[in-house]
C-alpha cells in the first residue's frame, strides 16, 4: 500500500464510480465488465470477470491490497476471497442512509475522507432540490418499478425513498426491503398509473412491448394509457452517486402526463 491509498480490484460498479468521483481512480488496478462508468477513466483497467463470475487467477496476478464487493449477490464471492487470504471490503446498502455511510466508509479506506463527505453532502442537496419540485402539485402517481422480468420483480431497497423524493406513490413495498417477485393480486389491487422498467444489467436495452403485451396486464391503468418508460438500471439499482440522475428521470416521467 502506498501513501495514496490501497491498490484495489473493484468487483462493484457502484464503488468503481465512487472511487473515480473521489479522484482516486489510479488506485483501481482491476474491475468487472459491469464497471462501466466513468468510461474514460475505467476503459483501460484490466477486467477480472463479470458480476458473479470472477477469474481468481487474474486477481491473484494483480496482487491487490483490497478487493471491494457489493450486494447480497456477491456475498459468497466475498467470503471465498477472504478465505483465499485477500483483504475484502463488502457492503450491502438497502437504504439511502446506508448508501451515504458506504460512501463515507469508502472515503476513509482510500484516504479521501473529506472528498467523500463533500460528495455525500452534494447528493443530499441535489435530492432535496428534486424533492422541492414536488411542492408544485399535490398529484402523486401510483408507481411500479420492475427490477427483473422473470418473474416480474418489484424494485425494493432504497427505491421507495427515491420514488417519494421524485414525487410518486410507491406503497407496494417498504424502503429497506429487498426486491421481491411482485404479488400479482396486490399489483392489480394497487393499479399503478406509471410503470418503469429498470431490469438489472439491461441498461436501456428493453422494448416496452414485452411488458405491454403481458397476458392480463392490459387491465392496469399504466398499460391502458401506455404510461411506461425504461430507465437505465445503473441510475436506480446501483447504490452510488448517479441515483440523483435516476431521481430526476423518474420525476420527469411522473409529471410528463398529468391526469386529466
Amino acid at each position: 500500500m502506498n501513501s495514496n491509498g490501497p491498490t484495489i480490484v473493484s468487483c462493484s460498479p457502484a464503488h468503481s464510480e465512487i472511487i473515480c468521483l473521489l479522484g482516486k481512480q489510479d488506485l483501481i488496478i482491476g474491475k468487472t465488465t459491469y464497471c462501466d462508468f466513468p468510461k474514460d477513466l475505467l476503459k483501460e483497467k484490466p477486467t477480472v470477470g463479470s458480476w458473479i463470475k470472477l477469474n481468481y487467477e487474474s486477481i491473484e496476478k494483480l496482487k491487490p491490497d483490497l478487493i471491494i464487493t457489493n450486494n447480497i449477490v456477491q456475498e459468497k464471492i466475498a467470503l471465498k476471497l477472504k478465505d483465499s487470504g485477500f483483504n475484502v471490503y463488502h457492503s450491502d446498502p438497502l437504504t439511502l442512509n446506508q448508501i451515504y455511510e458506504d460512501i463515507l466508509e469508502t472515503g476513509k479506506i482510500i484516504n479521501a475522507k473529506k472528498e467523500a463527505e463533500e460528495l455525500v453532502k452534494k447528493i443530499k442537496a441535489d435530492l432535496d432540490e428534486i424533492k422541492k419540485n414536488n411542492q408544485k402539485t399535490s398529484y402523486k402517481p401510483k408507481v411500479y418499478i420492475e427490477e427483473w422480468h422473470d418473474p416480474p420483480t418489484i424494485s425494493g431497497n432504497w427505491i421507495p425513498e427515491i420514488v417519494e423524493i421524485a414525487g410518486g406513490d410507491y406503497s407496494l413495498i417498504q424502503s429497506g426491503k429487498r426486491s421481491i417477485p411482485i404479488n400479482i393480486d396486490k399489483l392489480f389491487e394497487y393499479n399503478p398509473e406509471k410503470i418503469i422498467i429498470s431490469w438489472c444489467g439491461f441498461g436501456e436495452r428493453v422494448d416496452t412491448i414485452q411488458v405491454l403485451n403481458r397476458s392480463g396486464w392490459d387491465l392496469l391503468n399504466a398499460i391502458k394509457t401506455k404510461n411506461i418508460a425504461v430507465i437505465d438500471d445503473s441510475l436506480l439499482n446501483r447504490p452510488g452517486p448517479r441515483i440523483v440522475e435516476g431521481a430526476k428521470k423518474l420525476q420527469a416521467f411522473f409529471f410528463s402526463k398529468l391526469p386529466v
